[in-house]
């Protein structure tokens, strides 16, 4: 009887190690896939500080903001990307950008028009792609309007490399001409 239980216990002890044998061996042959595997990381996304509001004055008036017809500030930033290529090289990114617009003093209705930007750049901030994007409002009878405006981006990474996205950088702004940007940096105080 003894001889029969211990008999029992091996086999039980030995399909017991056999299972553990295939768990660890499971596990080592996932761990060494994903070493291969590259990861689809969205790129860093943000605002350009000197480049998050863009202030539009009457024609002729000093840029003052008792001369302002409106100023667009950006407030808020998303984005979701999807790769596609066997070594993650094409990127389709999708960018939201929150607005809001004030009126100026010397605003006196009508559709404002500016122009905002979405750079793609590799890490040493070397620009791999730029697209411009029109923005239209209207601020009649309210003082300001909160709006988001979507853009797209497709981009070939295989020049750069590939790999996904933590190597790259997507940057928004508004279009600015010096005089806008000279502005923007006397209020930011840059």
């Amino acid at each position: 009887m003894a001889l029969i239980q211990r008999s029992r216990l091996n086999k039980i002890q030995t399909a017991s190690a056999i299972r553990v044998i295939l768990a660890l061996l499971a596990v080592a042959v996932f761990v060494a896939a994903c070493g291969r595997i590259k990861t689809a990381v969205c790129p860093r996304v943000a605002v350009l500080n000197h480049a998050s509001s863009v202030t539009k004055f009457a024609g002729g008036e000093r840029d003052e903001p008792a001369n302002a017809l409106y100023r667009l500030e950006m407030t808020d930033i998303s984005m979701t990307c999807k790769y596609g290529g066997s070594g993650l090289e094409e990127l389709e990114a999708n960018v939201k950008v929150t607005v809001t617009a004030l009126r100026g003093p010397k605003y006196q209705g009508g559709i404002g028009r500016v122009v905002y930007f979405v750079v793609v750049t590799d890490r040493s901030g070397a620009v791999l792609a730029k697209r411009t994007f029109p923005i239209r409002f209207d601020l009649r009878g309210r003082p300001e309007i909160n709006f988001t405006e979507g853009s797209w981006m497709f981009v070939d990474l295989a020049a750069r490399g590939g790999g996904g996205g933590a190597g790259f950088e997507i940057w928004t702004g508004f279009q600015l001409s010096d005089a806008e940007l000279a502005y923007n940096r006397r209020r930011l105080g840059l």
